[in-house]
């Protein structure tokens, strides 16, 4: 018997739409983090209408094959980003995608490997895709895919995988402050659910004497982008609302931030919104669900990967003051990527005491240390002596 737990996901990107590399370099083929792959084949059939001598039905012919379905994940850094692309249509330049005109496409194998039995679906183009938001719980990607062509096998079409990323998942507690118009929602507005959906608005086109029974092209039109925000019926709220009357679009801005310190920040820089007055009972919280749609100005997604601190310096290392005078010391991580961010403390605050932005004063003659510690690795310290002077 089957088990989805042995049902493996793998793809690499394709150089021609609908072709898969030709042994491919150890590591094309990646191990997908998802869970769950509906993509599957769909006959297209019509039945006969012929009249014979017979009142039994003279069977059906396959006029088509729909191949697609959904490749869903739970949203982790770095997992996704050649889908991401795809979906967008787009490339990662300086480490931010936006909208674009590229088609990226891939071959992906979905096999079950505990029956030896392996399918395989070449020119997977992201047609739809969404990232949902929950007021509590897992971020989730799906994207939707539609396929040139499909095969199967016994033998698997994989050769020298990649293992799979290792990043942690993102949770509804990754998502940072969201600002909407530069300004930001917390104490104003609570946000409590976020959804994001692209629709290429793909189209197929079919060919005669292609030789395939799948589709001849898939072709990207309009990328509606739409989504939903669930706010907390506030003043604040109604004040968004309303601007659905005028037609004023927003700008939304927020992160979403796993436990390693990897970073995504969505930004619309503008977006209409539709919704309804809300309703419930006297002992309901009282939500208001606005549903926007990005007009004009396609949003962007930044990436900013993580970078650990290796080491902390402070300058100077040394110097001598006089009571109640001051020296400034600062505070820099190696390499330049790493977070800056330092506490300071003094060894002997009775001799020197340090301010939080590194501003040493002078209490008494004496001889301090003072100490600056990386906020992001608190292990990684540095010091300055401090001689104070009558």
């Amino acid at each position: 018997m089957s088990s989805g737990a042995k049902i493996v996901t793998h793809y690499i990107k394709e150089v021609v739409p609908g072709t898969t590399p030709v042994a491919p370099a150890a590591g094309a083929w990646k191990t997908m983090r998802v869970t769950g792959n509906t993509l599957s084949p769909t006959p297209d059939t019509e039945i006969s209408d012929e009249i014979t001598d017979s009142r039994i039905s003279q069977g059906s012919v396959v006029t088509g094959l729909t191949i697609g379905g959904d490749l869903t994940g739970e949203m982790s850094f770095g997992s996704f980003d050649e889908w991401l692309e795809a979906l967008f249509y787009g490339s990662w330049t300086a480490n931010a995608l936006t909208i674009g005109d590229t088609r990226h496409t891939f071959s992906v194998q979905k096999g079950f490997t505990d029956i030896g039995v392996y399918s395989l679906f070449k020119g997977v183009h992201a047609a739809t895709g969404s990232i949902d938001i929950p007021e509590q719980g897992k971020v989730i990607l799906t994207i939707g895919g539609q396929a040139l062509d499909y095969e199967d096998a016994e033998a698997s079409f994989v050769t020298g995988a990649a293992a799979p990323t290792t990043t942690p998942f993102m949770s509804s507690l990754a998502v940072g402050d969201i600002l909407v118009d530069g300004v930001s929602l917390v104490g104003q507005a609570c946000v409590s659910a976020v959804n994001i959906a692209v629709d290429n608005t793909m189209q197929v086109q079919r060919c005669l004497g292609s030789g395939k029974l799948g589709p001849g092209a898939l072709i990207a039109t309009e990328a509606a982008i739409t989504g939903t925000l669930t706010l907390a019926w506030s003043k604040a709220a109604w004040l968004i609302w309303k601007e659905q009357l005028s037609r004023k679009p927003f700008s939304v801005v927020f992160p979403i931030k796993d436990s390693l310190g990897n970073q995504y920040t969505f930004n619309f820089p503008s977006i209409e919104i539709d919704g309804e007055l809300p309703n419930g009972g006297k002992r309901d919280i009282i939500q208001v669900s606005l549903n926007y749609t990005v007009a004009k100005i396609a949003p962007t997604i930044t990436r900013v990967p993580f970078v650990a601190v290796a080491s902390v310096s402070v300058a100077p290392t040394s110097a001598s003051i006089a009571v109640s005078a001051t020296s400034q010391l600062t505070a820099s991580a190696l390499p330049a990527g790493s977070s800056q961010n330092a506490t300071w403390s003094s060894a002997t605050p009775g001799v020197a005491t340090v301010s939080a932005s590194g501003l040493v004063t002078g209490v008494s003659v004496g001889s301090a240390v003072i100490t600056a510690t990386s906020v992001s690795d608190p292990t990684k310290t540095s010091t300055a002596a401090i001689t104070v002077t009558a």
